[in-house]
């Protein structure tokens, strides 16, 4: 079974889609044989993503009742991040609309907040202030795809960032798994937000309920150790590297919830 555990690029749903895609190919091959040890490597792989484990823990429920009930709770459950994806993104656009904002900023790299500021372009939207996203540079990625959708797109560093707010008027994030008092995103996620409150520009959490974390399945997640970039090469002796890939944020940071369960 193998499986990719370096990629730190992909956004929580693209690496849903794999993961969907991994299952429909077992189920279609082999049933609900052996369908557990899946599950439990496609979460173990990304413990941080909430679609991975909300996916695995639905699937492996019904499986209980044979493969075709495992089937369609696949279905119908990708069905339901679709329709709430639809749904954030009216909101979203609804959200700029109202407001009049015509330009924000974001962080990392999310395909839900790309989905939602392609959408918000057709209210009102025109511009896109965003960093590079370090040590992957995931935000490079984002700042071309957004091209693509037409907005006009600053890319600038992780470090200043913050210095630029004052050409925005609000800020944009997503999340990669949300709890009740707070939700998890990539580390500098809470110093942009609070930048931002400093700033005195509302923030947006862009997300979906099927990202909602609670009891075992809030218990399930882990965070995952901040890779070094290879650009550093061997680190000079006695000097290690530390630090998480992702953090919890609290929602009072939030000025606006949109798809919160």
């Amino acid at each position: 079974m193998a499986l990719d555990q370096g990629d730190r690029v992909s956004g929580s749903m693209d690496l849903l889609d794999v993961a969907a895609g991994q299952v429909k190919a077992h189920l279609d091959r082999h049933g609900t044989a052996e369908l557990g040890a899946l599950l439990e490597a496609l979460v173990a792989e990304h413990p941080s993503m909430a679609l991975r484990i909300n996916l695995a823990a639905m699937v492996g429920e019904a499986a209980r009742s044979g493969h075709e009930a495992a089937a369609l709770a696949l279905e119908n459950f990708l069905l339901s991040l679709v329709q709430s994806r639809l749904r954030a993104a009216a909101a979203f656009a609804a959200l700029v609309h109202e407001k009049g904002w015509a330009r924000v900023a974001t962080y990392s790299r999310s395909g839900q907040v790309r989905e939602c500021l392609a959408s918000a372009r057709h209210a009102g939207l025109k511009g896109v202030l965003l960093s590079e996203a370090r040590p992957s540079g995931e935000g490079v990625i984002l700042a071309k795809e957004l091209r693509g959708e037409g907005l006009d797109v600053t890319l600038t560093a992780d470090a200043a960032l913050p210095s630029l707010l004052g050409e925005v008027q609000a800020v944009v994030v997503g999340a990669d798994a949300c709890f009740e008092e707070d939700f998890a995103n990539k580390v500098g996620t809470g110093a942009f937000l609070r930048e931002a409150k400093a700033a005195g520009l509302p923030a947006a959490v862009l997300t979906v309920p099927e990202k909602s974390l609670s009891g075992e399945a809030a218990r399930m997640w882990q965070n995952r150790s901040l890779p070094a970039p290879p650009r550093l090469g061997k680190l000079p002796k006695g000097v290690a590297w530390a630090g998480d890939l992702f953090e919890r944020v609290p929602w009072a940071l939030a000025t606006h919830a949109i798809g919160r369960a």
